[in-house]
């Protein structure tokens, strides 16, 4: 007689919102501390007691009224970003095209928000084929990509979908390491519409109508209604290492740069062998020109690629330099960006599904048919010691803020209980022997047309509350926010959830 098996559930939870103190963030405490400050000060001064009081009310006002679906304290650094970046290099960047070729060794220009990126060559292992990797100058990290596919997920029977999370957990887990060089790992998932154009030609291959042309034609007319609903998907899996990370006895070893090529090779073939354990399909890792011509998809995934002879001859009447793989023209505005021909518009995944959910939860939403999208989920390992410190440092904080309402006659509520017992069990499951990962989501939908922008923006906001996940505009940061989106290692270090 067989035991009948309880089907597993996976709780994603939300970003900490406890703050720092009684739920309070730090920009509120420190907008109500000022507004205190600056009442005592007036008190002190003597002036009337309605303009001593107004600065408190102001803080308040600040800290709790709520705009637009948001607090005002969370409209503050956004304007300030807003207009340090209209005041400062303006909403619109171009490249400066030179009228004769690039010289050799000149570096591409790119706007400020990929300042400092760019695509470079590794040797490979054993004198095998380079490796193209993506290096930030800023932030003094290296990052490779390769691309990744599976099994068809959501067909595959329930076990079988347990034990595909389980492989990719292993994944994960084993950059969790202490002294481990690499900083995250991300997967970004390209959508757009296919219009079934690979099976059509097939069929013109063919050209047989065959003997029942009846069934024939209701095929056709099938077809023509599948072509609205289908689409690609490219997923591209970024790894990160950072020179920060490095031991002092692998910088003594050929310097930086090429200490931090050899622990990007590393990082790629554990990623490879760990993908293939689990059951996924991985390309190599891709070179230089498979990383550009990434790049160029995702900056304009509507304009067809020209053929190599012809790139070259017309990137040699611009003066573009052949390497050269960003985009021409940057517009940003509070709700999007624009680059080349490609409208953008990028929301950050504020809350997940606050109940548990069944392995294959979002197959609705990444299948949402007719819009191009991409979905980027950063991955951040987090070692054992300080997912311990971490854990510890939240329970007393929680614990506290829990014993200081009660003693001022507050209440408990259900989302200070339920952060504890998130808590709880992650400590549980960290004594268990699973490591603990930071995440953190972005949608960035893309269109022809800023009309198209928005119909399809509301199309995917709708899919996401189908889904359980709830999706904010990033305004005024559009450009920051898409360039992070992109396979090429920004990581969104403040937005993820842990």
């Amino acid at each position: 007689m067989g035991v009948e098996r309880d089907a597993r559930t996976y709780r994603l939870e939300p970003l900490d919102a406890s703050g720092v103190f009684l739920g309070l963030g730090v920009i509120q405490c420190v907008l109500l501390g000022a507004g205190l400050t600056a009442a005592v000060i007036a008190v002190t001064a003597g002036l009337a007691l309605p303009f001593a009081v107004a600065p408190v009310l102001v803080a308040v006002g600040l800290c709790f009224a709520r705009v637009g679906g948001h607090p005002l304290w969370e409209w503050l650094p956004r304007g300030v970003g807003w207009l340090v970046t209209v005041l400062g290099r303006g909403r619109r960047w171009s490249a400066r095209l030179p009228l004769w070729p690039v010289a050799e060794g000149v570096k591409a220009p790119l706007p400020p928000c990929l300042a400092g990126l760019e695509v470079v060559e590794l040797a490979g292992p054993a004198g095998g084929r380079r490796v193209g990797a993506v290096n930030d100058r800023q932030r003094h990290t290296l990052t490779g990509l390769v691309m990744v596919s599976g099994p068809q997920f959501v067909v595959e029977p329930r076990a079988e979908q347990e034990r595909l999370i389980a492989g990719w957990g292993d994944v994960l887990s084993q950059f969790a390491v202490e002294r481990g060089a690499v900083t995250h790992l991300a997967w970004s998932d390209l959508a757009r519409p296919s219009g079934l154009s690979e099976h059509l030609a097939w069929l013109t291959e063919r050209n047989e109508t065959g003997p029942h042309p009846i069934a024939a034609a209701s095929y056709d007319e099938l077809l023509a209604d599948a072509a609205g609903s289908a689409s690609t998907h490219d997923v591209a899996l970024s790894v990160t290492v950072a020179r920060d990370r490095l031991t002092r006895r692998t910088k003594l070893a050929g310097g930086d740069a090429e200490a931090m090529g050899r622990a990007l090779g590393s990082a790629l073939d554990a990623l490879g062998r760990g993908l293939r354990s689990a059951g996924l399909t991985a390309s190599d890792p891709l070179d230089a020109n498979a990383v550009r011509h990434l790049l160029r998809t995702r900056i304009d995934p509507f304009t067809a690629p020209a053929s190599g002879r012809r790139r070259g001859r017309l990137a040699e009447r611009l003066g573009i330099a052949p390497t050269a793989a960003g985009p021409l023209v940057v517009e940003s505005s509070w709700r999007q960006v624009r680059t080349d021909g490609a409208w953008h518009r990028t929301f950050w995944i504020a809350c997940w599904p606050r109940l548990a959910v069944p392995p294959s939860w979002l197959e609705p939403f990444l299948s949402g048919a007719g819009v191009t999208r991409s979905f980027t989920v950063v991955l951040v390992p987090v070692p054992t010691h300080q997912s311990r410190r971490r854990i510890e440092r939240d329970l007393v904080k929680l614990e506290s803020d829990a014993v200081t309402k009660e003693d001022q006659g507050r209440r408990v509520d259900a989302r200070h209980r339920r952060a504890t017992q998130a808590l709880l069990d992650r400590e549980e499951e960290l004594v268990a022997g699973f490591s603990e990962v930071a995440y953190a989501g972005l949608v960035t939908v893309t269109a022809s047309s800023e009309e198209e922008l928005d119909e399809h923006s509301e199309i995917v906001e709708q899919l996401a509350r189908e889904s359980g996940l709830d999706l904010r505009l990033i305004d005024g940061r559009q450009d920051v926010a898409w360039a992070a989106a992109l396979p090429l290692g920004l990581a969104p270090k403040t937005l993820l959830a842990a």
